[in-house]
């Protein structure tokens, strides 16, 4: 009788996650409901949709937690601070065709820096002027699963990072797909 139980619950918990399964209308992490929102971010030059109650990292917190002076410039934050997504836009001139060779470079610097890293997909969208890829690093006391992504702002470098709990990697990969996929150059529909 508990493994019909337990088949049930399954069944269900899979229904769920069929209906919300997108931004629009929520996705099921962690068996919790989570929704988005459009949220502008560097000087309202960037829309990106966020799980909602996200905020941005109070400033003691990132400097403990992104101890370099070079810490990203807006990190936005779960409430218990395990789930991040960063986001910097650099004065460097910047268009889709570097994508692929600046992807590159960083995912060499960051091999040649930290080689036990286990890196994972590297991935120029073909429909989004997008590129990016994932790998797990180590904290100090738990496994961490990164995306890095590059894609042109205002014809400038915008750099994102998102983090999780690695043993969160199932939860978060799709949702990471498609709020990458949802950031918008607010900047070119202005002009």
């Amino acid at each position: 009788m508990d493994f019909l139980d337990e088949e049930i619950m399954e069944f269900r918990k899979s229904a769920k996650k069929s209906k919300y399964n997108s931004l629009e209308t929520g996705m099921y992490i962690k068996d919790r409901l989570i929704r988005f929102k459009e949220t502008q971010i560097l000087s309202d030059k960037v829309s990106v949709m966020l799980p909602e109650g996200f905020v941005e990292m109070p400033q003691r917190i990132a400097k403990i937690k992104y101890p370099s002076e070079q810490r990203p410039q807006v990190i936005m934050t779960s409430d218990d601070g395990t789930v991040n997504f960063t986001f910097s836009l650099y004065d460097t001139e910047f268009n889709e065709r570097q994508i692929e060779d600046a992807l590159g470079q960083f995912k060499a610097v960051i091999r040649k820096v930290n080689p036990a890293f286990i890196f994972y997909d590297f991935v120029v969208e073909p429909d989004k002027a997008l590129g990016w890829f994932d790998f797990k690093s180590y904290g100090l006391d738990e496994q961490i699963y990164n995306v890095m992504y590059l894609l042109p702002v205002e014809g400038k470098l915008m750099h994102g990072i998102f983090n999780c709990l690695y043993r969160d990697i199932l939860e978060w990969k799709e949702p990471v797909h498609q709020i990458m996929m949802s950031v918008t150059d607010l900047t070119q529909e202005k002009e």
